[in-house]
């Protein structure tokens, strides 16, 4: 008779943790400036505007925009291609982005880490 398993991950599941069982990483992008300047992105949303930027840079498959001036994007991309290193670099090579608004977001010195946690509201 033929039998069935399961393969339950060997790591502990984590309470309070970011754990991905697939190929999706999640990272914590603040968009700033070469001085630490937080970036305001909620008017940021439209064609041509640094959001689609950065997306498009990346290659995100999930992202979400704090409704803050906090500069803060959560971005979910696909980690078998990208780390918070590789992310960081590519965000901060867009430079200073002038969308359709005319305003500039200066991106040069924006700050890439890997998230801890991921919360849905």
């Amino acid at each position: 008779m033929a039998t069935i398993s399961r393969n339950i991950s060997t790591t502990p599941f984590a309470v309070g943790t970011y754990v991905s069982t697939g190929n999706v990483g999640a990272f914590k992008l603040t968009c700033q400036d070469t001085s630490d300047g937080a970036q305001d992105l909620r008017n940021e949303t439209g064609a041509n505007e640094v959001i689609q930027m950065i997306l498009h840079a990346t290659q995100a498959v999930g992202y979400t925009i704090a409704n803050a001036s906090t500069g803060v994007v959560t971005l979910l991309v696909d980690n078998s291609q990208w780390d918070a290193a590789s992310l960081q670099k590519a965000v901060r090579a867009l430079g200073s982005v002038t969308g359709d608004d005319s305003t500039a977001i200066d991106l040069t010195g924006s700050d890439v880490v890997a998230a801890t946690t991921l919360t849905a509201a």
